[in-house]
């Protein structure tokens, strides 16, 4: 917790700044984001394949 005046952070131990933003939603946005990417190249490449066989 900051308190003004103390000159840094009291009983932060952590390496990342503690900003009060949560990045949950975020960060599951990404994962989402990644899979259904990956998913969609996968799909569109067996259908180049089959097509052209």
């Amino acid at each position: 917790m900051y308190r003004p005046g103390i000159g840094g952070v009291v009983g932060g131990s952590g390496i990342l700044a503690s900003t009060g933003a949560n990045l949950t939603w975020w960060i599951v946005f990404g994962v989402v984001s990644l899979v259904v990417g990956v998913v969609l190249v996968r799909v569109t490449r067996r259908r180049r394949q089959s097509g052209n066989a």
